[in-house]
């Protein structure tokens, strides 16, 4: 099967609505994203096999799964398959996200906000940002990466990415919260794969369930943060013990 692939910022697959490369974005450097080398998704589930091939001739030969075991386990990413090393890479140990064991009513009392948690995320998972970062470096060709919808986890690696590369914020807010329109249409779907949480007594989705949500406001806390701490998005990946030679080589992959 021959498919005519361009890279184009929304892939157009028939089984993923938020599959997007992180090329096109200006940059301070005065250059621009390359396209066809970060590509960004919710999990990569049931997918036909037109679709598989799509991203293989895209240039997909690394795929970078963020889930917990349970998730992997029950919905196995499509791209575990021959020609794309798949590699499991999960954010929260072996977990599934956030350790979520309680009820919906406990999660909801315990939520914060996502920029409170993305900041939580950033001080107690170095270690898996370092190990990213660094399969994101030693990818030859496409490196796709996904979590469950791939807003949150997948959100907040795009960010820090494209943050060290020199996109703006306000561009990195866009390509955060885009997701929640590009998912709209597969909440439902999604809702299977995320068990009981974003569900109501009767087992319907809660469309305005705050899981749901990519707010603005949460890439700018985060960046609020990484200023006040750290400064720089590169002082905070040296504080995830990358060097400064892998830096470099993340932007030298993004920018050329």
């Amino acid at each position: 099967m021959e498919i005519s692939v361009k890279y184009s910022k929304r892939l157009p697959l028939e089984r993923m609505s938020n599959c997007r490369d992180l090329g096109g974005y200006p940059t301070k450097f005065g250059n621009v994203t390359r396209f066809g080398v970060f590509v960004r998704s919710e999990a990569p589930v049931f997918l036909p096999e037109r679709d598989i091939e799509y991203l293989k001739q895209y240039g997909v030969t690394k795929s970078l799964d963020f889930r917990g075991d349970s998730h992997t386990q029950k919905f196995p990413s499509s791209l575990d398959t021959e020609g794309i090393e798949y590699i499991h890479l999960p954010m929260f140990g072996r977990a599934d996200a956030m350790g979520f064991e309680q009820s919906v009513d406990d999660i909801l009392r315990r939520f914060s906000g996502w920029g409170r948690t993305y900041i939580g995320w950033l001080e107690t998972y170095k270690s898996w940002v370092r190990d990213v970062v660094r399969e994101l470096v030693s990818t030859d060709g496409v490196c796709h990466f996904n979590c469950n919808a791939g807003k949150d986890r997948t959100g907040v690696i795009s960010a820090l990415v494209l943050a060290v590369c020199g996109v703006d914020l306000n561009d990195i807010a866009f390509d955060y919260c885009i997701s929640r329109a590009m998912l709209k249409p597969r909440f439902s779907q999604l809702a299977e794969q995320w068990d009981s949480y974003l569900k109501d007594e009767n087992g319907k989705l809660i469309p305005d369930h705050p899981f749901l949500f990519t707010p603005r406001d949460a890439m700018y806390q985060l960046f609020a943060y990484i200023c006040s701490q750290y400064k720089t998005v590169e002082n905070y990946f040296y504080s995830c013990r990358l060097s400064v030679d892998e830096v470099k080589e993340i932007r030298k992959k993004l920018l050329g």
